[in-house]
């Protein structure tokens, strides 16, 4: 959460109901860490009709096998297959649902797991949050946030004493399209007239030498927005919805006054709308996560990549041969307009590598599987800045609302994502 400049929008769209997706990925080790959200999810199923997809993972870490027989490993490997699913099938029929289907994958638990709930167009991805002893961070608020770090669906994470739909629901606001987003998911799944409330945090404390009227005109025109933003969210007046303006460090603001509200549920999307904010708000999300005593919801910094209601996505995963020839495409469509580099890497989350350059052009190389990235001056003075992409899996291209204009480049690889997104204030100053 940042403090952010208020820009009142008028351009909130609601999204079609009948695209929404009603499947629901719970991720499951098999220990009792993950009952409460197997438990939640089956109240939750059985309120809003969900398609509940139970995976878990066998880590496939290297084990030193020296010389032994690749058969003996293969049955060892699927002896612990066997019994991860029969683990994971005994919990889910005492506190599921025997309708749920269940899979046991293998691999890095963080990217198979998103993985599987991207391939299935997952509306959430439910994981148990744990407790806050060593072992239970490791295995639960840990891998909650490696989660968040990985994956383009929302992530839930339930906390031990979370086992029925949120009554009292803190959602952080600084008004960009991912803590919308996130605070519309949380109704979705909230308890008949509960209380929510907007809390937009200001990350600097209050000075005596500042004026009065200036916190007051700042306060006017946030709480404003706030009011606005809640009257969008909450039309037919379902819910009790007030809004709070906090100082202080984002995620300590946000912790104790969840504290004192008594949260059930704390709410964040984890990029902001500025440069910086995409930035520290992932450190944001990961000192809520390890901090929170209550359940927490994000939208996570990787869905900036996917398309929501402003963008729409022009097919470009169609097929990796596709890729070369799109991007050179893209390049001349696009050389010379200004943009901003961003690059969301799963051990350090989201960072911005480079704003202001001119766009010279991008290409794919595919026998390297490498995707390049080039920026500079046209005229060939100037500093130039090449970022290079490896193992690339996929490569989309996101449109504006008419779909007339590129409005962003993003290309996923093994170890994360990068994103190219074009400065518009910027075309339109310099007309290029």
């Amino acid at each position: 959460m940042l403090d952010v400049q208020v820009r009142p929008r008028s351009d909130f769209q609601k999204r079609d109901a009948a695209a929404t997706s009603r499947v629901v990925v719970l991720a499951t080790d098999g220990t009792s860490q993950s009952e409460p959200a197997i438990t939640f999810i089956q109240a939750l199923a059985a309120k809003s009709k969900l398609d509940v997809k139970v995976v878990t993972v066998v880590d496939d870490s290297p084990i030193p096998w020296g010389g032994a027989e690749t058969e003996i490993v293969g049955e060892y490997q699927r002896a612990l297959r066997a019994e991860a699913l029969k683990k994971v099938k005994n919990q889910i029929a005492s506190f599921g649902s025997p309708n749920w289907s269940v899979e046991v994958r293998s691999g890095d638990p963080a990217s198979t797991i998103s993985a599987n709930a991207e391939a299935l167009n997952a509306r959430l991805l439910v994981v148990g949050l744990g407790g806050h002893g060593p072992t239970a961070r490791l295995f639960g608020s840990e891998t909650a946030l490696r989660l968040v770090r990985t994956s383009r669906i929302p992530i839930l994470a339930v906390a031990p004493k979370f086992r029925a739909e949120p009554r009292r629901i803190l959602v952080a606001m600084d008004f960009s399209e991912a803590s919308i987003e996130a605070a519309r998911l949380a109704l979705e799944m909230a308890a008949k007239d509960a209380q929510v409330v907007l809390a937009h945090v200001v990350s600097w404390d209050r000075k005596e030498y500042i004026p009065e009227d200036w916190f007051r005109s700042h306060e006017s025109a946030v709480g404003n927005e706030l009011s606005r933003v809640a009257r969008w969210l909450d039309e037919e007046r379902k819910f009790r919805i007030g809004h709070r303006i906090l100082y202080g460090k984002p995620a300590s603001a946000l912790l104790a006054y969840a504290e004192e509200l008594g949260a059930d549920l704390i709410v964040s999307g984890s990029h902001g709308r500025t440069l910086l904010g995409r930035v520290l708000a992932g450190q944001t999300v990961a000192k809520l996560i390890r901090g929170a005593h209550c359940s927490v919801l994000v939208l996570p910094a990787a869905a900036a990549f996917k398309p929501y209601d402003r963008l729409s996505l022009d097919g470009v995963s169609a097929g990796r041969q596709d890729w070369a020839a799109r991007l050179d495409d893209f390049s001349r469509r696009n050389i010379a307009r200004r943009g901003r580099l961003e690059v969301d890497d799963t051990n350090v989350g989201a960072q911005v590598e480079m704003s202001g350059y001119r766009f010279l052009g991008a290409s794919y190389e595919p026998h390297t599987r490498r995707a390049t990235l080039m920026f500079g001056d046209t005229d060939g003075a100037g500093p130039h800045l090449v970022r290079s992409v490896s193992n690339v899996q996929s490569v989309e291209i996101l449109r504006d609302t008419a779909g007339e204009r590129d409005s962003a480049l993003a290309i996923g690889c093994e170890d994360g994502q990068t994103l190219l997104v074009f400065d518009e204030t910027a075309v339109a100053k310099d007309g290029k």
